[in-house]
């Protein structure tokens, strides 16, 4: 466990939201993807403090917020399509962190989550 932001923007945690995004196949800059991995690690960092959390879970919050913060990109007034044969557009959530949220929860004390 860490009791501080460990995972950072590291070159394997790029490396790895390039593979959760599918940021190869969209053409999107790498630049672009080590911003959204750097903005999402300060905000889970931000967000947990110095709480105790396995580095797995907090790596997990970066790539799910990360993969919200590279997804807006595409979105139109907060809808994206996912371009394919029978794509459903999908609301894109204002706050990034919403899906860490769960995944954080049962590590911070309460009245945090």
């Amino acid at each position: 466990m860490v009791d501080e932001a460990s995972a950072g923007t590291d070159d394997d945690l790029v490396a790895a939201l390039t593979e959760y995004v599918n940021a190869e196949d969209t053409g999107a800059p790498d630049s672009y993807v080590t911003e959204c991995a750097a903005e999402a690690s300060s905000l889970i960092a931000n967000f947990v403090g110095k709480a105790k959390m396995p580095d797995e879970i907090r790596r997990r919050a970066i790539l799910e917020v990360g993969a919200d913060l590279f997804h807006r990109r595409a979105s139109r007034n907060g809808v994206i399509g996912f371009e394919g044969v029978e794509a459903i557009p999908v609301r894109i959530a204002r706050d990034p962190m919403l899906s860490a949220y769960p995944i954080l929860r049962q590590y911070l004390p309460i009245g945090l989550a």
